[in-house]
């Protein structure tokens, strides 16, 4: 039976089978075809011949195997390139998942801003640090990433309500000169998006959340904030706009 069965994963229909299994000698004793064709789709145990359900049941799973198995290959053809690091003319999960490889890594650090309308029709904007467990899991099960007030930057411009976090990569600091700065912990670069290169702050003009006025003194120190941001843009109509800010590590 089993012999059968591997047979079949071979042949593309159920007519095809039954006329596979049809014998001259079957054709002596019954000259009819037709009828030949109409005994054997019952299936016949004593010759090891599937019904038509068997048939499709067999078929069926060889299907879903084939695409497990192109799947698979699929994952295990990509070929990590930094150097292409930044071509946007794939889709956003292949993208998105092309940048948390390299995150992983410790290569780079990206930072995902995405601006939409909700159910609401409130537009929304955020920037979201991608190399995260929950924006790793939606990526790999192929679902789209939204704003949420936990993100390193939230805003509804709607009610203008807007909320800030620092992570584990990132120290969210709000200027009063110059607005919002992200301080990569690990490196200890300082960069905002969209900055001009030559762009300097002075830590005396930094707000912090506890707001303690901190003073540094005449010799106050000056930042040059980093200027090595490369931004990449995703067309995907789920989102008004969406791009990539990737510090090279």
């Amino acid at each position: 039976m089993q012999e059968n069965r591997d047979n079949v994963i071979t042949l593309e229909s159920y007519e095809e089978y039954i006329k596979k299994k049809i014998t001259p000698t079957d054709l002596f004793y019954i000259e009819d075809e037709e009828l030949l064709f109409e005994i054997f789709t019952l299936g016949l145990k004593s010759r090891g011949i599937l019904s038509k359900e068997d048939f499709n049941s067999t078929y069926k799973k060889k299907k879903k195997n084939e695409k497990i198995t192109v799947k698979e290959e699929n994952k295990e053809n990509i070929i990590w390139d930094i150097n292409i690091l930044y071509n946007s003319t794939n889709d956003f999960f292949y993208i998105i998942n092309y940048h948390i490889h390299f995150c992983k890594e410790n290569r780079i650090s990206t930072i995902l801003f995405i601006r939409y309308l909700n159910k609401s029709k409130s537009e929304i904007s955020s920037y979201i640090d991608i190399n995260n467990n929950k924006v790793i899991e939606k990526i790999k099960n192929k679902k789209y990433i939204y704003a949420s007030k936990k993100d390193l930057s939230y805003y509804n411009w709607k009610n203008n309500y807007i909320s800030t976090n620092s992570n584990e990569n990132y120290e969210i600091i709000i200027n009063k000169k110059i607005g919002l700065i992200f301080k990569h912990k690990n490196s200890e670069k300082y960069f905002m998006l969209n900055s001009s290169k030559d762009l300097k702050i002075k830590l005396c003009d930094n707000i912090y959340k506890d707001n303690i006025n901190t003073y540094f003194g005449e010799n106050e120190e000056i930042i040059k904030l980093c200027d090595d941001i490369k931004k990449t843009e995703i067309k995907d109509s789920n989102y008004l706009q969406c791009l990539l800010y990737t510090l090279p590590l």
